[in-house]
């Protein structure tokens, strides 16, 4: 058994007695907030968990090595990376489906995992330099360390769900575990990085990170570069939105009915307190003159030249009068929370705004497209005023004309890409005009998304590009069956008789264009048919005329079987379009075996060619015909081996080192002649060996999955988004958010 099998299955052995330890520091403490409760609701709360926890160690102890094992064994699993106790993996559309409790008990995990890693800090960094030597790494990846504190959360998870411990009693049980639990842990770390020193295990060294100077997509909302007043204070936003609010305002219940006087008076404060809630509303400025005639003129679009003059003719503020420099979403934003009449108003408010300075942070987007997005943030925190709708649906078309902005704005790596300009000229004509709106509805958007979508949906053009996309993907689906059958024909031939004695470029041309020949042959025939073109049966046949030793013995045949072999291998290789120079390189070296023939034996042919298992293992990669790289736009290894290296990233992305996993919509950055250049994922093979990409102007480009890995290790691809809405993973920073805050307002 390895050391690092070793330890694993002895962390697991030993988390028994641990895990004693921590439950029993843990009743104690529970002990102590029993006797020191004030409320009666509250104290039989406490004292069920005490009982239960009293009653269930037994179990809990018995159970917990074999489930932390399992977690364990599975930290290389794509979900278990991700895990079920962060804030990454929180979503929004499954905060909707919470209850109350299930809210509660997801903080407390996260708070819980917060304060063991704080417990356990100072011992995990050495620890973990330990377990990624044991996996093989030469740098620290903690991500690799399956004992990691978030490993024995997760099993503890599992463990109360197994016992169907209450979901109230699971929230407080958390809250008193995570300090002894931490204790334990960073204890554990010293025992097991002093015992693999002993071991003689050498630790890798940390890979020292550059903190990159752009805000790529998450923000820190805590430290806002937006002045601020004291009504908007990061302490205050920090009240107004966590968890628990954020799931009531999805579900419609936050401004509901309070179930006692102190909630009701909560309620009352919030509103009128914390929010800020003015009687009076502040005076009609010039700026808001405008708006009737801005929305007549935007309902009648071929007024929107009106607009924008009036716009930009409105009257500037008095001589004297200061000038208010912050962002107009943040002046707007202050003067609605002002006016806010309910608690529903002033978190929506918050919850746009920050989704809105998610958006417009967001570096993979071009600066003037982030400043469109800008401008429209007035109209949406006016917009969730009188409609929260927004939030919940996703088919909402103030929704759906922000995600129509942020995705087809990902089209762009730079502003000198084609049809920016006219992309740019489109936003500025129809979505900035809405910035001036008085909006009581969604009508205003659903009018400036009908236009965008007029303008931008030619029914011409999209029939082409998916015609396009279709022929290239019926092409490289029909490539890579080909490729899949002629692999299993390549294992096959490597069972033969006498494969062990052919030089190795012959093998490598039976692995694989000839394979792929065979593979050919077999799918156009019909079905049923043995060995159509009979390319099968000239496998032997090569075989025989490749092995001197053989053919010395039968000059004669080899004399007759040489032309008839010759023409039915051309014949076979141009099925696949297999190019001449590659077929007479392979001639030639067929000719010096079959020459052979002619001389005595030399000791050195007597021997096994070199290379021979690599060569059996390898040279099978995919095939594409030179009609369905054209028709698709294959890139080849060949295409980028003398190509250079990038001299600047794409925009601020992070660097990647290991492979993601790509879904259709997917936006990347190709490095290709000297250029980044952006496009989408559209397709996926079915058996995902095959991806291809269209560009803003619909050019397809294809390449292999190997292709895409090699690409991306070079340094030449770089994913840019691979969320199908960039809305939606915007919210998801605000539910991300919300956690951080609910965490801090219980530590």
């Amino acid at each position: 058994m390895s050391i690092y099998q070793s330890l694993l299955e002895s962390a697991a052995r030993t988390s028994a007695s641990m895990l004693s330890q921590v439950l029993g520091m843990a009743r104690k403490t529970l002990r102590t907030e029993v006797s020191t409760a004030r409320g009666f609701l509250e104290r039989d709360q406490l004292e069920l968990s005490v009982k239960l926890m009293e009653s269930h160690t037994l179990s809990l102890c018995e159970r917990f090595p074999a489930i932390l094992l399992a977690v364990f064994r599975s930290h290389g699993d794509t979900q278990a990376k991700s895990g079920v106790l962060g804030e990454q993996a929180l979503r929004l559309d499954q905060l909707e489906l919470m209850d109350e409790s299930q809210v509660q008990e997801r903080v407390e995990l996260a708070r819980m995992l917060q304060h063991v890693l704080l417990d356990a800090g100072l011992a995990l960094p050495e620890f973990n330099s330990f377990v990624c030597a044991l996996v093989g790494l030469d740098r620290v990846s903690p991500e690799h360390n399956p004992l990691r504190p978030d490993s024995y959360v997760k099993a503890l998870q599992q463990l109360m769900n197994e016992m169907r411990v209450p979901t109230q009693v699971r929230a407080i049980w958390l809250r008193h575990l995570s300090a002894p639990l931490g204790s334990a842990l960073r204890e554990a770390y010293l025992q097991w990085s002093e015992q693999l020193r002993s071991q003689d295990v050498r630790r890798v060294g940390f890979t020292v990170i550059r903190t990159p100077e752009v805000v790529t997509e998450v923000v820190d909302h805590g430290r806002s570069g937006r002045a601020e007043r004291a009504v908007w204070t990061p302490e205050y936003r920090q009240t107004v939105l966590t968890l628990d609010k954020l799931r009531q305002l999805m579900s419609g219940h936050l401004d509901g009915p309070p179930d006692s006087p102190k909630e009701a008076f909560a309620q009352q404060f919030a509103r009128e307190f914390e929010g800020g809630q003015s009687p009076e509303h502040g005076p009609e400025t010039a700026f808001q003159a405008t708006l009737p005639a801005a929305l007549d003129a935007l309902q009648e679009m071929q007024q929107l030249d009106t607009v924008v003059l009036r716009m930009q003719q409105r009257p500037a503020p008095p001589k004297g009068r200061a000038t208010d420099t912050r962002p107009p979403g943040a002046v707007v934003r202050e003067e609605l929370t002002r006016s806010a009449k309910s608690m529903s108003q002033v978190l929506s408010l918050e919850v746009v705004s920050l989704m809105a300075e998610n958006l417009i942070k967001d570096t993979r987007l071009l600066p003037q497209v982030r400043k469109i997005i800008e401008r429209l943030e007035p109209a949406l925190l006016r917009l969730v005023i009188v409609d929260p709708r927004f939030f919940i649906d996703k088919a909402h078309p103030a929704r759906l004309l922000l995600n129509e902005i942020s995705q087809r704005g990902l089209a762009f790596g730079s502003e000198t890409d084609p049809d920016f300009e006219a992309f740019l000229l489109s936003l500025q004509r129809h979505v900035s005009p809405l910035a001036v709106l008085n909006i009581e509805g969604v009508q205003p958007f659903e009018a400036a998304l009908k236009q965008l979508q007029q303008e931008w949906d030619n029914p011409e053009v999209r029939e082409t590009v998916n015609s396009q996309i279709q022929s290239a993907a019926a092409a490289l689906g029909y490539a890579e069956e080909r490729n899949l059958l002629a692999s299993q024909m390549a294992n096959n031939m490597m069972k033969m008789s006498g494969m062990s004695r052919v030089p190795v470029d012959v093998l490598d041309f039976l692995c694989g264009p000839w394979s792929h020949v065979m593979a050919e042959a077999q799918l156009k025939a019909v079905p049923g048919t043995d060995d159509p073109g009979a390319y099968k049966a000239l496998v032997a046949d090569l075989l025989w005329s490749a092995q001197p030793d053989l053919t010395r013995k039968d000059v004669g045949r080899l004399t007759k079987l040489v032309p008839r072999l010759l023409s039915g291998l051309r014949e076979g290789l141009s099925l696949i379009g297999y190019p001449s120079t590659k077929t007479s390189v392979f001639f030639d070296v067929l000719m010096k075996q079959h020459h052979q023939a002619f001389r005595p034996a030399t000791q050195e042919e007597a021997a096994a060619p070199e290379g021979l298992d690599a060569s059996l293992m390898g040279s099978q990669d995919h095939w594409v015909a030179p009609s369905e790289a054209k028709a698709s736009g294959f890139m080849d290894f060949a295409d980028e081996e003398v190509a250079d290296q990038p001299k600047s990233a794409p925009l601020s992305l992070p660097a990647q080192t290991s492979t993601v996993p790509l879904a259709v919509g997917a936006w990347i950055e190709l490095y290709l002649s000297g250029a980044w250049q952006r496009v989408q994922l559209s397709w996926i093979s079915p058996h995902g060996t095959m991806y291809l990409f269209t560009n803003v102007g619909g050019k397809t480009q294809s390449m292999t999955q190997r292709f895409y890995e090699r690409m991306l290790a070079e340094g030449k691809l770089r994913v840019v988004s691979d969320q199908s809405s960039m809305v939606d993973g915007a919210l998801d920073a605000v539910v991300r958010t919300a956690m951080r805050n609910s965490i801090d307002a219980g530590s």
